[in-house]
């Protein structure tokens, strides 16, 4: 990687955002007081500012979401693109602001070309499956290979889903970029996901360390390559501790909310039986289906609190390590910061029925904004523009196999 200027980072002039509508210049965050409870270099702290406004994410999203129901979710690359591009330049460093130039086109056209391999797969499953007379043994080879190609190809997306992010996100005109094979990280990631699955999810702290080690470390910022060296063992009490909360959490719930749904059922059986009225047949039908939603409800809870110090435990391990261009980075993020962000985001979407998104989308910028701090001299850094190659295409691969909101 051969960098093509020498200069080192200085303030960029004033440019216009790259969202639709332009905004004002943001305000440079003041020194963040407090951080991590792991010990961190010395050195000013810049934090990030997030100053988007909600009624400008309804204004996007609203549209977004007319769109993709009248083209039958064709429009959802562009609706994904408007949406990063309004985040992105509400997000600013040291007074300066990102920006994403990722287009709708590109996204599009990286599905294009994956679509037809996907839908072969598919339609090559269902006929070996349903159209072949084999052996229900080789039906049950064919699924394993069938689940272990969707894993495969699933974690190949998400890392090449990061690296096109990232060589479309901008600030003071540089660049970031990803280095590494998308196909044999995913060949990693199915493994661990294996080792996970077999060790009862025992090694679940030690593979996620280890393949959150590997994308950091093949990411760049110009050509500042980042370093992390991440360890399990600080996080691993945590995650075992949490483990047992969710499940012994989880059955409680399942016994409790069976219990109650058991007995409303009969008893609205009961009465349904001797009025003979349909609306109290559709009454009880209705009534067992709101109480399963809430049960579910409830263990995402759970799962939610009982994991949150696992969550900050693996933040503050990652900002204790990660290095880049002669920058450390903190976090004050605390389990409560975490509980808070989730549960609030859980219970905003279910009781809207999708429509808070927007909400649960500008709470997640602030949580984010808030709790990632930059350590050392930012004008100083010696971090220049780079070479790295950009992939012509975007996150095809993802939108086929786990594709998300933004």
């Amino acid at each position: 990687m051969t960098p093509d200027q020498s200069l080192r980072l200085q303030p960029s002039p004033a440019r216009t955002p790259a969202a639709d509508n332009a905004s004002p210049p943001p305000p440079v965050q003041p020194p963040v007081q407090g951080g991590s409870n792991i010990a961190q270099p010395a050195g000013p702290r810049t934090g990030f500012v997030y100053d988007g406004k909600l009624g400008e994410l309804y204004g996007i999203f609203l549209p977004n979401l007319l769109w993709t129901i009248l083209t039958l979710t064709i429009f959802r690359f562009w609706a994904k693109t408007r949406m990063r591009r309004y985040l992105w330049s509400r997000t600013s460093l040291n007074g300066d602001r990102f920006e994403y130039t990722g287009t709708g086109g590109e996204m599009f056209l990286g599905f294009l070309i994956v679509m037809p391999v996907y839908l072969l797969f598919i339609f090559g499953f269902q006929a070996a499956y349903y159209g072949l007379d084999i052996s229900d043994a080789v039906l049950v080879g064919v699924q394993i290979v069938g689940a272990f190609l969707i894993f495969y190809l699933t974690f190949v997306a998400q890392y090449a889903a990061q690296r096109y992010r990232l060589t479309r996100t901008l600030w003071r005109g540089i660049r970031g970029g990803m280095t590494g094979s998308a196909w044999a990280w995913g060949f990693k990631a199915t493994f661990f996901a294996l080792l996970t699955g077999i060790t009862f999810t025992l090694a679940l702290p030690w593979t996620q360390m280890r393949l959150l080690s590997d994308r950091l470390n093949h990411s760049y910022f110009g050509d500042a390559k980042a370093q992390a060296e991440l360890k399990s063992g600080p996080v691993f009490v945590t995650y075992i501790v949490g483990a047992v909360c969710a499940v012994a959490g989880t059955f409680l719930v399942i016994f409790l909310g069976g219990m109650i749904v058991a007995a409303t059922a009969m008893a609205l059986s009961k009465v349904s039986a001797s009025s003979g009225s349909l609306e109290m047949n559709l009454a009880a039908n209705v009534s067992v289906m709101i109480a399963f939603a809430l049960m579910y409800v409830a263990i995402a809870l759970i799962y939610v609190l009982a994991f949150s110090f696992y969550q900050v435990a693996i933040a503050r391990e990652v900002a204790a390590k990660l290095q880049l261009g002669g920058l450390r980075f903190a976090t004050p993020v605390t389990p409560g910061r975490v509980m808070s962000r989730y549960v609030g985001n859980i219970l905003i979407v279910v009781f809207t029925l999708g429509l808070g998104l927007p909400i649960a989308i500008h709470r997640t910028m602030l949580f984010l904004a808030n709790n990632i701090e930059v350590i050392g001299e930012i004008e100083g850094s010696e971090i220049t523009h780079a070479n790295l190659e950009r992939p012509k295409v975007g996150e095809g691969l993802l939108e086929a196999f786990d594709p998300g909101i933004l």
